[in-house]
């Protein structure tokens, strides 16, 4: 039986490590009162390190392409959808123009959907839970397109019913990657089964471009280049539910996708890893869904698995880490009251400083904050969070999205909800 698995079936999992375990007396006692009056929102505008989370209507890359020069076949863009939810275009290198990937003219590009949530609320119902503090920047019926939607964890935040019914609607080819336990779901909300991967942490398959719509580029020499994307569901230190009695029932997780490409070989969707054997990788990208780092700010025990993803999967070329928890309780931030986080627990969400940790971790050439900004009590705490990112990237030299070069320890930062970043992979 895996460490992360609570019992012999598989229904029901834990967080493995000294990382996830419950502070102790002493750490307890060394930590303040969590409550304090919240700070000037004025004082805050006003720190080098904050900007005004505006929402932009999405142009998918479009600016960013243009101001850098690249050509978008060779390039990752990544656009924040507000909250974990993020679209990423990977451009197929070796698709050529005859392809249809996911219903589109061409198969010059993969969208794949992290984690969406579209809806007003994260709950059950329009009627309960979280309301937004920024509207969404689009609807489904705006994606440029979704060949794969991968989801981190069943909370209502980052499986979404309407926006997963509407996915449906829009994109009926699409197909789903989901941690162990939940593709039942899934299939009782109408997604054909064949559609709906599941995985187990570490567990990985492999799919060509022509598992998606795409087909391959046929050279003169009549030798077919191959892009093969290999999907890897990896650690994260978190917890599920959806019902209340049903917490850790089903699995937690994050993503990895590579993009490899080379002669094409016998065979489509696999389990095996050989397929890539002698294939260049084109692109990486991470994003870690909900996750903590430590059990406490102060605690010096932090979780292994970035550590082990960045040295089995890295380097990536953009992630997508979480800089905040989820939302604050609306009626401490009406009372002029923040939460302060770093005299928490912390084993399920990891602080900006621990975001700017995970960057360096998992090798990530480019990271995104995400997690903020979206779901939360009031703006106090967007400028919270990326005050404290963009200091602690400061600490660990850790350059900005908007430098042109990314240096030795790579770049991260923030963006508005609905804009881009366009990162070249060769």
């Amino acid at each position: 039986t895996p460490a992360h698995h609570a019992n012999d079936s598989g229904t029901a999992f834990k967080n493995p490590w000294p990382s996830a375990a419950a502070p102790t007396w002493a750490e307890l006692a060394a930590q303040k009162f969590p409550l304090a009056w919240s700070q000037s929102l004025a004082a805050l505008c006003t720190h080098a390190k904050a900007k005004e989370v505006k929402v932009l209507k999405p142009d998918w890359g479009r600016a960013q392409l243009e101001e850098k020069g690249l050509q978008r076949e060779k390039c990752l863009v990544g656009t924040w959808l507000g909250h974990a939810g993020v679209l990423v275009e990977m451009g197929i290198q070796g698709s050529g123009d005859g392809g249809s990937a996911g219903g589109k003219e061409k198969g010059e590009s993969l969208f794949m959907l992290f984690d969406p949530i579209f809806s007003d609320r994260a709950g059950p119902t329009q009627w309960i839970g979280p309301g937004r503090l920024k509207a969404s920047p689009c609807q489904v019926g705006d994606l440029p397109g979704c060949d794969a939607v991968f989801i981190s964890h069943n909370h209502y935040d980052h499986l979404d019913l309407g926006t997963v019914e509407a996915v449906l609607k829009r994109f009926p080819w699409c197909r789903y990657f989901v941690p162990l336990g939940n593709k039942s779901w899934f299939v009782q909300t109408g997604v054909a089964a064949e559609l709906v991967v599941e995985l187990d942490w570490w567990a990985a398959r492999e799919f060509g471009v022509g598992d998606f719509g795409a087909q391959e580029e046929r050279k003169e020499d009549d030798e077919v280049e191959e892009a093969i994307l290999r999907v890897t569901c990896v650690p994260a230190q978190h917890t599920s539910g959806r019902a209340g009695m049903d917490a850790a029932s089903t699995l937690w997780c994050g993503w990895a996708v590579e993009q490899f490409v080379g002669p094409k070989k016998d065979g489509g969707e696999t389990d095996d890893q050989s397929t890539t054997s002698g294939a260049t990788r084109k692109g990486a990208i991470y994003h870690a869904g909900d996750t903590g780092y430590r059990r406490s700010a102060k605690s010096e025990i932090m979780c292994p698995a970035f550590e082990q993803i960045g040295r089995k999967l890295g380097p990536f070329d953009l992630s997508f880490v979480p800089i905040w928890r989820g939302d604050s309780l609306g009626f401490i931030s009406y009372m002029g009251l923040r939460l302060l986080h770093n005299d928490l627990p912390a084993i399920l969400h990891c602080s900006p400083t621990d975001a700017a940790a995970i960057h360096q971790d998992v090798k990530s050439r480019n990271t995104v904050g995400i997690h903020f900004g979206t779901f939360v009590g009031s703006e106090n705490e967007a400028y919270e969070a990326m005050i404290e990112f963009g200091e602690a990237c400061d600490e660990y030299g850790v350059r900005n999205l908007d430098d042109r070069v990314e240096g030795e320890q790579g770049r991260a930062g923030t963006l508005d909800i609905g804009g881009s970043l366009a990162v070249e992979v060769g």
